[in-house]
């Protein structure tokens, strides 16, 4: 733009003049023609070397580089610098050059010694960066090395798209115009995993992208076993049970494997182990038993022997023992001592608590909060006693009632989402009985041996009069109806039984089937709905209290390491909650209260991907990356050493052209004034002839 002023004022100049004549106008007629052309002459020639020196002038100032080497114009240009060194667990196995983390870091050493004074420098982890960390430049190669040096191995996935957006920002904020971007890795196609629906470009920036392979793919690499997964097998857990755990273990090698040692471990400690055969490239389910010993929540870890990866040989649950329920009863005469009879066969120590007795709901109303399972055998209750039932259920109590006659049963159970039917009895001496068990259910699941059926429970059963319902989940059905259903509402769970302890009704009170529901349910009501929460390392969750611990004022959170912090909990008008912080170490995360009474477990595992050794080629990796960027033609894919070396160098080596337009705007000035001063001095004399 501003090479057009010489050109405005060129044109400004030669603007039509006003025709003036006078008498001497025969003087100005004897002009030579040569005159005229020489003065056209000179107006060109000031025009061109003015706009010239301008061009030049801006040209030096805006500093062009080109990449061709030119005599006396040939230099280095300053760089910002981005080190994404891979940290994830992959990059654990070791081959003939030894860890691949440590060659990672070695390659990073390297981009750093090939730093001049002026650049600039960032380091980053693929894995793991914490989000409290403020990252950018620094020009001290020394702090560069030392964060190179405090990187370590992280349990999580390289997160390459992840990096690439993080990094765009900070190379907008970069001191030097020539900007590079190394991504130290395995390559490892887990490397490129993005979240759903995430499928734009992520880096815009004009940056040289170098694509640093640290091994060689599967070359030269251990066996490798992982576990990929934890399964708590037992619905019903107690401290004297054995606690089921299935885990599949995988063998990511091309060869069988025989005896591979498993072991399981509460809160650290040993107590199962066994050996199993694993084919190449499969997977295997291994199942692992043992007794908690205790309530609370138990951190359950499986644990492979040590190969190439060992951060992918343990896995964790973390699970919920209930503490022994707080029951009650509600009823009068046989029924009721039946059910306290069944309730207090699963544990004689002087520590179970007893069923407590009550002979009507009013009763019982007040005692609500310290208890965890009531049982209504059998008699009336008005509404408002119907409503305290309900409100004891929201908060996560659990209610087991039979059928009865009385209208009471139906109008509390229809508030719960249960529509209770008309009682119905069997044509003449026909009698009824109980056709399906659902045994996959918590309350029958391993009940039954395998092998048998469950003919001669049912048949011991006989019903002569049924109220059945609809609406909730049916756990068992009659030849007339639904026999045992559930319901859930609010936090809590009802388990209706379509039929009444009386002789009346059916024989239910003298059969296995009676107590082991009754004792089964007594563990099943108090387990919460949600058995846990899972996450991901440095992943923020927030956990919703069981509603029977909503009034607490704190809550304590205890990590994998065991450190303990308090946290107040946010108060919703619907719930309440927890915010368990990033965790950046495995493991079963305890949240209790201020008096240690557990609350929920969060457990916290890796991803199972990072085991998959599979790796990306050259090609793969270039177009995979390439996806994420707007540029793909600036990337380029090289190993450590002295490729990567010479790349670099070629690419920061270049003409800096500024000083030669600086010579040539200086050269057009001297060269403008020269012209003005010759045709001044022809003009002269010309004019006082005249």
């Amino acid at each position: 733009m501003a090479s057009g002023i010489p050109i405005l004022l060129h044109l400004l100049n030669l603007r039509r003049l006003k025709v003036v004549e006078f008498s001497t106008i025969r003087f100005l007629q004897e002009l030579q023609l040569s005159r005229v052309r020489r003065l056209k002459l000179q107006q060109i020639l000031l025009l061109i070397l003015r706009t010239l020196l301008i061009v030049f002038a801006v040209l030096a100032f805006a500093r062009p580089t080109i990449p061709t080497s030119l005599p006396l114009l040939t230099s280095a240009m300053r760089a910002s610098v981005v080190i994404l060194v891979d940290n994830s667990a992959s990059m654990e196995a070791s081959d003939q050059a030894g860890q691949r983390f440590r060659q990672a870091q070695d390659a990073a050493r390297r981009i750093v010694g090939m730093l001049r004074n002026g650049d600039e420098v960032c380091v980053l982890p693929l894995a793991a960066r914490s989000p409290h960390r403020t990252f950018g430049f620094t020009r001290t190669f020394a702090e560069a090395l030392a964060e190179i040096d405090r990187l370590t191995l992280s349990e999580t996935n390289a997160d390459v798209p992840g990096s690439l957006r993080f990094v765009e920002p900070l190379l907008d904020d970069a001191a030097h115009l020539h900007r590079e971007v190394y991504v130290i890795s395995d390559a490892q196609r887990a490397t490129l995993m993005r979240v759903e629906n995430d499928t734009g470009k992520v880096f815009y920036s004009e940056s040289a992208v170098y694509l640093v392979r640290i091994g060689n793919g599967l070359a030269g690499l251990e066996q490798n076993f992982s576990i990929d997964s934890v399964k708590i097998v037992s619905q019903l857990n107690q401290p004297d049970k054995p606690l089921e755990v299935e885990a599949f273990v995988r063998n990511g090698s091309d060869r069988d494997v025989s005896n591979v040692v498993v072991t399981m471990a509460f809160d650290g400690v040993r107590n199962a182990q066994r050996a199993a055969d694993i084919p190449a490239n499969s997977t295997r389910s291994v199942v692992l038993a043992a007794p908690p010993q205790r309530n609370g929540i138990v951190g359950v870890s499986v644990e492979l022997d040590d190969d190439a990866i060992d951060l992918d040989n343990v896995r964790f649950a973390g699970v919920l023992i209930p503490p022994h329920a707080r029951t009650a009863i509600v009823g009068t005469g046989l029924a009721a001592e039946l059910v306290a009879t069944a309730l207090a066969v699963p544990n004689e120590s002087i520590d179970y608590p007893k069923p407590r007795r009550f002979n009507s709901v009013r009763e019982l109303s007040s005692q609500l909060s310290g208890l965890d399972a009531v049982y209504i055998v059998n008699g009336a209750w008005s509404d408002a006693d119907a409503s305290q039932l309900i409100q004891f259920v929201d908060h996560g109590g659990g209610l087991v009632v039979f059928a009865s006659d009385e209208a009471c049963v139906a109008s509390t159970l229809q508030r719960m989402n249960l529509n209770v039917d008309n009682t119905i009895t069997p044509h003449g001496n026909d009698v009824w009985r109980v056709r399906n068990l659902d045994e996959s259910h918590p309350l029958f699941a391993g009940v039954f041996k395998a092998g048998r059926t469950q003919a001669a429970v049912r048949e011991r059963l006989v019903i002569r009069k049924l109220r059945p319902a609809t609406g909730g989940v049916v756990v068992a059905t009659s030849d007339a109806g639904s026999f045992l259903v559930e319901t859930m509402h609010g936090y809590g769970r009802t388990l209706y039984i379509a039929t009444a302890i009386d002789p009346a009704w059916s024989t239910m009170g003298s059969t296995g089937l009676f107590a082991a529901t009754m004792i089964r349910s007594s563990i099943y009501l108090v387990l919460p709905r949600d058995q846990g929460i899972y996450a991901k390392p440095a992943e923020t969750v927030t956990v919703q209290v069981p509603a029977r611990f909503a009034n607490e004022q704190s809550f304590i959170i205890v990590d994998a390491n065991r450190v303990s912090t308090t946290q107040t909990p946010a108060r919703l008008p619907s719930s309440t909650l927890i915010t368990v912080p990033a965790q950046h170490q495995v493991g079963v995360v305890k949240i209790l209260t201020s008096d240690s009474t557990a609350v929920v477990p969060v457990t916290v595992n890796g991803p199972k991907e990072e085991s998959h050794l599979t790796f990306f080629d050259d090609d793969e990796w270039r177009q995979g990356v390439g996806a994420l960027t707007a540029n793909h033609n600036n990337i380029i894919v090289t190993k450590s050493g002295r490729s990567m070396e010479q790349a670099a160098m070629k690419a920061r080596t270049g003409s800096e052209l500024w000083s030669l337009f600086i010579v040539l705007s200086l050269l057009c000035a001297f060269t403008e004034l020269l012209i003005s001063r010759f045709f001044a001095s022809d003009e002269g004399p010309a004019v006082g002839a005249a």
